[in-house]
């Protein structure tokens, strides 16, 4: 197989390291080793095997990839109803380090997506699939789109999940039916509505009708043209076919007015608060109908679209805890600080994923969408994190309990045997002389992708059930 194939594919998944060694390439989760091929001496050069530029192209793609979400990440970061998003600026898509392409290191972080330049593109999978995405995104209500990356409606690419997005956001949105603005009318009533039209009046006041001028809702407004240019450029998927009577029902409201893109592009937020919704689909919408592509300094890049799947799995387990009635803190409801040890006055934020509230205190955890180490556990950088969280948050409250959460697959689950410990790894750690209950809390996710949405429902119970019962102790 050539590299140029392996770096398309989706044969890289997130959090995971590529090895090449004279021209083998390896990595836990293969079936087997990989060979790559090689062009032989006075071999015709092409795209496929040009050894050259697909090593350029993979090293360029790590920098400039890079500097952009150390520079500009904050900036990309897309909130949808909730302001508890947060993308991790010093995570990476990819790293390389090596020498040529027979010869060298490629580790995935938490980032996902397709970047085509040319003759050339690569895609990060997710570990758990397509179908995880899919549900998370569902159940969620996030992602993260770098400015100005994201484009072409590419299979071949990650652009359907923007697409399956905005067809999540059009049925939430029109929970709260057709929306309507005010919009000024001009008509000859037999009864006064509004202001009368004075010349008019005097001139055929015997008429028995009056031209008058006035307010009224109408379901005709540029949003609505907006949302029906957005679903006929995204219909062709599948997963469209459940929003079609919504289309309809829109297609009518509109009453057959047509605006250009240029119009639709300049719709206005609806200022009624009852309408926030819609307003988040309005920035949707003008993502994909803009369709503007990535330049990364290259005149010849032609696509990009970036997801940043820890984001979402941190926000995805918020919205479970928040349904099962646990209290839990707004991300940023106190803001802790601490120290930088500069004079500038500078202070270093503290805020773990997760504070839940109980009547004896307070639980700290953080969500990892990282791979759970099975030998060495969590990281020391991890560990040193938490221990500051308790320790700070342990000025304000008791600490009842504290850990880590983190996603894992059916064959890791079993392998860890975590169903003898239904999916819980507790111990204990000590702080100040006390000890403190430690748990490692897993989310199964399924292999059975027949049964898919029905298997990650009945864990998303589970789970809380776990959270409640055997970590905070509520019946």
């Amino acid at each position: 197989m050539w590299l140029f194939d392996v770096i398309k594919n989706g044969t890289l998944v997130d959090n995971q390291t590529y090895t090449v060694q004279d021209e083998i390439l390896r990595n836990q989760r293969l079936d087997a080793p990989i060979k790559l091929n090689k062009r032989a001496n006075r071999k015709w050069t092409c795209p496929l095997n040009n050894d050259q530029a697909v090593w350029e192209f993979i090293n360029k793609i790590s920098t400039d990839v890079n500097d952009f979400l150390i520079n500009r990440g904050a900036d990309a970061l897309v909130l949808f109803n909730d302001g508890e998003y947060e993308h991790n600026t010093d995570d990476t898509l990819l790293r390389v380090n090596g020498v040529n392409v027979a010869n060298f290191t490629l580790s995935t972080g938490n980032l996902i997506g397709f970047i085509k330049q040319g003759e050339y593109s690569l895609k990060i999978s997710s570990r758990f699939g397509d179908n995880f995405l899919r549900f998370i995104i569902a159940d969620a209500d996030g992602f993260l789109e770098l400015e100005n990356l994201g484009g072409q409606m590419d299979e071949e690419g990650y652009e359907w999940l923007l697409a399956y997005l905005w067809n999540i956001k059009f049925k939430r949105a029109y929970r709260l039916g057709l929306p309507k603005t005010y919009v000024t009318k001009n008509e000859k009533l037999a009864r006064v509505r509004g202001r009368i039209d004075i010349i008019d009046y005097f001139n055929k006041k015997m008429s028995g009708k009056h031209l008058c001028r006035y307010r009224a809702h109408s379901y005709e407004n540029a949003a609505a043209s907006l949302f029906l240019a957005t679903y006929e450029m995204i219909e062709d998927y599948s997963f469209c076919q459940h929003t079609r009577s919504i289309y309809n029902a829109f297609l009518i409201a509109n009453n057959g007015v047509k605006r250009t893109r240029q119009e639709i592009l300049r719709t206005q937020y609806f200022t009624n608060p009852f309408y926030n919704d819609y307003n988040v689909l309005i920035d949707l919408s003008k993502k994909i109908i803009s369709q503007k592509s990535s330049d990364f300094s290259s005149e010849d890049a032609s696509s990009s679209f970036l997801f940043d799947v820890s984001m979402l799995f941190e926000y995805f387990i918020r919205k479970l805890i928040k349904r099962a009635g646990i209290i839990m803190r707004s991300k940023y409801a106190q803001n802790h600080k601490i120290s930088a040890g500069i004079n500038t006055g500078y202070m270093r934020k503290l805020e773990p994923d997760l504070v839940l509230e109980a009547t004896e205190g307070l639980y700290v955890f953080d969500v990892k969408y990282k791979i759970f180490d099975s030998r060495f556990g969590i990281s020391r950088e991890d560990l040193f994190q938490l221990h500051t969280y308790i320790g700070q948050y342990a000025n304000e409250a008791q600490i009842k309990g504290c850990g880590f959460i983190y996603p894992i697959s059916e064959k890791n689950w079993r392998s860890l045997n975590l169903d003898s410990t239904n999916g819980v790894i507790s111990s204990v750690i000590k702080q100040h002389g006390v000890d403190i209950p430690f748990h490692v809390v897993f989310f199964k996710i399924t292999e059975d992708d027949f049964n898919f949405n029905l298997s990650m429902r009945n864990e998303s119970l589970d789970f809380c059930t776990r959270i409640k019962e055997k970590l905070i102790g509520m019946i």
